[in-house]
Parts: structure tokens; C-alpha cells; sequence
């Protein structure tokens, strides 16, 4: 399983690549918002997109419907690598099918069913992204929505991305993973947890625990 790191921060994009620990980046909603102008925008994600060298997620704000098209189309021709993040809601999805025939590539975003994640991938968009951390706080299963989805892509030979969007790491992100999911997105403190060994801070200080006189595979003289 791929994993997509949430971050804007350069500096945590850089630890994370040189590290090999991530294969691409998801730009928070406010990443674009306070730009001077839409081509102060545009140049700071095409510069942010050589920088990462790698998959890069962008959200577009909310305007009406004709400027949010030319916005999308714009954010998703900046690179070949910039993936336009799209809000899976009906209003939004003749620009689904819009962007997908032009060769934008898209994530539907705000996907909470198995029945959203097929229709999403059926208008066109390249990755799902499907709300793990919303559906478990809900008492639903999100690694379910991503075992079921999975299966049902498999049937109908789809190959759009199914994307696991901020599974806590542990259990629930090893459910999403054996689920089926391609990629799960984490933040930077969960992805620098998730290479802690949990137990450094009990083990370690405990010399009781390990063999202090070389008990195992010592050579006893003869």
C-alpha cells in the first residue's frame, strides 16, 4: 500500500522522500487559499510540484461553477503529476466528466459508500478517496467501505485508485491495507509514529529483560 503524506510543508515532504517513505503528497484545503492572485497560485504548486517530484494532490475553492472549472483545469495542468482533488457531491460531478475527457486527472474526495466509490469511478475519477477516520468515529467500518469497494473494482475491471483517507495507524491502517486499498493518507506525526518501535521506552531502560551475562549463543570455554 501506497502512502500519501497531508502535509505543505516542504521540509516534511523532503524527510519523508529521502527516507522512501511516501509516494506522494496531499496539499490541505488552505494550501492555495491565501495566494495573492490565481497566478501567484498556479506558480507556487508548479514550483511545489517540481520540488516534490511526485504525485501531488490539490484541492480548488468553491466558486461558481464556471470559474471552478477553469480553476481545476488550470491546477491540473500546472504538472503531469498534479491530481485535482474534486468534492463527490452532485453538483460536482458534470466536472468529474468534464476534467476526466480533458486528461485531468482526479481524486473524488468526501466518498463515504461503497455505492459512491463505484459511481466515482464510473464518471471517471482516477483516485477515491474513501473517509476511513469519519466512517470508524461514526461506529461504521471505513476498511469495510475499502474491502467492498475493492471487490467490486475488481468485477467491473476499474482502475481507479481506491485511497484509505487518514486511517489511524495501528490496526485500523493493516485493516485498510489487507482490504485492498492502493495508497492511505497519513499526516506527519502519524508517519513518524508509525516508525517508532512501541516499545523502546519499556524495553530498553530494562536490563532484567535481556540477557546481561550472554546467557544465549555464548561460547562457554572448554
Amino acid at each position: 500500500m501506497k502512502l500519501f503524506l497531508a502535509t505543505d510543508a516542504l521540509d516534511d515532504v523532503r524527510w519523508s522522500a529521502e527516507r522512501a517513505l511516501i509516494d506522494g503528497v496531499v496539499l490541505p484545503d488552505a494550501a492555495l487559499r491565501h495566494a495573492e492572485s490565481s497566478d501567484a497560485a498556479l506558480n507556487w504548486l508548479a514550483e511545489f510540484a517540481r520540488a516534490a517530484a511526485m504525485p501531488v494532490f490539490v484541492p480548488f475553492d468553491a466558486m461558481a461553477m464556471d470559474d471552478v472549472a477553469l480553476s481545476a483545469e488550470q491546477l491540473g495542468r500546472v504538472a503531469d503529476h498534479v491530481v485535482v482533488q474534486v468534492p463527490f457531491t452532485e453538483s460536482y460531478v458534470p466536472l468529474l466528466q468534464r476534467l476526466a475527457q480533458g486528461g485531468v486527472r482526479t481524486a473524488a474526495t468526501f466518498v463515504g459508500s461503497t455505492a459512491q466509490a463505484m459511481l466515482a469511478a464510473r464518471v471517471g475519477a482516477a483516485y477515491v478517496f474513501v473517509d476511513v477516520d469519519r466512517l470508524d468515529a461514526a461506529g461504521a467500518s471505513g476498511a469495510r467501505v475499502i474491502d467492498e469497494s475493492r471487490r467490486l473494482f475488481d468485477v467491473l475491471g476499474s482502475e481507479t485508485h481506491l485511497v484509505a483517507v487518514f486511517p489511524a495507524s495501528g490496526a485500523p491502517m493493516i485493516a485498510c491495507a489487507l482490504a485492498g486499498a492502493d495508497a492511505a493518507v497519513v499526516g506527519s506525526a502519524t508517519l513518524r509514529a508509525m516508525l517508532a518501535y512501541p516499545f523502546t521506552d519499556q524495553s530498553l531502560p530494562e536490563g532484567a529483560r535481556r540477557p546481561t551475562h550472554g546467557e544465549r549463543l555464548r561460547v562457554t570455554p572448554s
